[in-house]
């Protein structure tokens, strides 16, 4: 008798070289293919770790937290009811390991925000002094800015500036109604706004 789940893991050993989706790579790592969550680690590790990083301000916490959040995933795989529904999952974990390594331990060294920022695309003997100044004052602005927001409203704005999520991803994260994100984002950007008026 064919065995429908032995089936899929020899189609995936098959095709390994080809790109699965996300939901095809969890039905094989629940059936217990530990190489398809190796894979869904390799796809998602770094978005993951910039998250993290953006939000606790430390390399070293970061790495560790990202670490924490995919073996928190791994353990609990059986949790996910849909595997739709896995990028806020994986999200809602890191989130949840940065909020309880903050109430663990506090004094994290921050790193500046513009070491995550992608360098700029100028011509370098265009760029004056001045203007890298300019550049990194208006950087640390932000960043300390977007420390003094309210973490719902701060939680929601790296997760959809930086990371790219949609509203209904975040919503679905963060376990609040879709309107709730947006009035987040809507209050926190006319907050980051005023904030950043009055520093710069």
């Amino acid at each position: 008798m064919f065995d429908f789940q032995e089936g899929c893991c020899i189609l995936y050993r098959a095709t390994r070289g080809m790109k699965h989706n996300d939901e095809y790579l969890l039905q094989l790592a629940l059936n217990g293919d530990g190489g398809c969550f190796g894979e869904l680690v390799t796809r998602w590790e770094l978005k993951i770790y910039g998250f993290i990083c953006r939000y606790v301000g430390n390399r070293e916490e970061a790495k560790d937290l990202t670490q924490e959040t995919f073996a928190k995933a791994f353990r609990n795989l059986g949790r996910l009811s849909d595997p739709k529904r896995f990028k806020p999952w994986l999200y809602k974990i890191a989130l949840n390991e940065c909020r309880m390594r903050f109430r663990r331990q506090r004094g994290f060294t921050p790193t500046p925000l513009e070491a995550y920022m992608e360098s700029p695309q100028e011509d370098l003997d265009m760029v004056t002094p001045e203007a890298v100044l300019s550049q990194k004052e208006t950087v640390a602005v932000l960043r300390a800015a977007l420390e003094r927001l309210p973490e719902g409203q701060k939680a929601v704005i790296l997760m959809k500036e930086y990371q790219g999520l949609k509203f209904h991803e975040i919503a679905d994260t963060l376990d609040v109604p879709l309107s709730t994100v947006k009035s987040r984002m809507y209050l926190g950007l006319k907050t980051l706004r005023k904030l950043m008026e009055r520093d710069l």
